[in-house]
């Protein structure tokens, strides 16, 4: 039974990887967030997937060191057999259409802490149980935001986020090339414009440079999965777009 672990699991695309994951009775699914009780999202699938095994729900703040080793204590309890798949998703977005003039650095800070240095340390404290498994997957979901290349095409929207998204993919890049020594298979994902709270901030904007209305939760996640299932080892480190063609850096 392949087990994944994903963050930021309350909602939008998160919620929608567990809701997918799930429909395939070969997989066991560990979803994290901040507040699952809040969740009506995750207290819904609670209910439909009544089986512990198969659905593992577990509070993690990903914004605290002391709630990530706890989340992987418990995962690592919960799996003898390690972790195959690690899902980095949680992220915020702040500072939407602000102009670098315009940028509150406190904002930008905390989502510097969430989008990057909180990826890290879920990295670090989840590898050992990933190293454990079969499948040895480490998929980040980035954004082509974070491309440098595709940069000038977004100029007015998202600039700190962008500037997180394209952190995550240094990180990456690097640690994606050490940990194949070890057998793991390193992966970013673009997740599409997918119409969630977060996508949709910053519409009007978004929608001039956008070649593509915005896709839902369901389509984004799907396309996802597909690209999780299909990784081979050899892909190490590939940035992919939903539907799985390369993105450029």
């Amino acid at each position: 039974m392949p087990s994944y672990l994903i963050t930021g699991a309350s909602r939008g695309i998160g919620l929608g990887l567990v809701q997918q994951l799930l429909k395939n009775p070969e997989n066991q699914v560990i979803a994290t967030a901040r507040n699952p009780s809040s969740s009506k999202g995750l207290q819904e699938l609670r209910e439909q997937y009544p089986d512990s095994k198969r659905l593992i729900i577990l509070t993690l703040d990903v914004s605290k060191p002391e709630d990530i080793k706890k989340a992987a204590e418990d995962a690592e309890k919960l799996l003898p057999g390690g972790l195959d798949v690690l899902i980095n998703n949680a992220a915020i977005l702040s500072n939407v259409l602000a102009t670098v003039d315009e940028i509150d650095a406190t904002e930008f800070m905390e989502e510097l802490r969430i989008n990057i240095v909180a990826v890290l340390e879920i990295l670090r404290v989840f590898k050992p149980l990933v190293s454990k498994s079969t499948h040895k997957k480490i998929i980040a979901i980035s954004s082509v935001a974070g491309s440098l290349e595709l940069a000038p095409q977004y100029p007015a929207v998202g600039l700190t986020y962008a500037v997180t998204k394209a952190g995550v993919n240094m990180l990456a890049r690097r640690w994606g090339k050490v940990y194949q020594n070890e057998g793991i298979t390193t992966i970013l994902i673009h997740p599409g414009w997918v119409a969630t709270d977060m996508g949709l901030d910053g519409y009007e904007v978004l929608k001039k440079s956008m070649p593509k209305p915005p896709i839902s939760v369901e389509e984004s996640a799907i396309g996802i999965v597909k690209v999780i299932e299909e990784t081979k080892f050899s892909d190490t480190v590939l940035f992919l777009s939903n539907e799985g063609t390369p993105i450029p850096w």
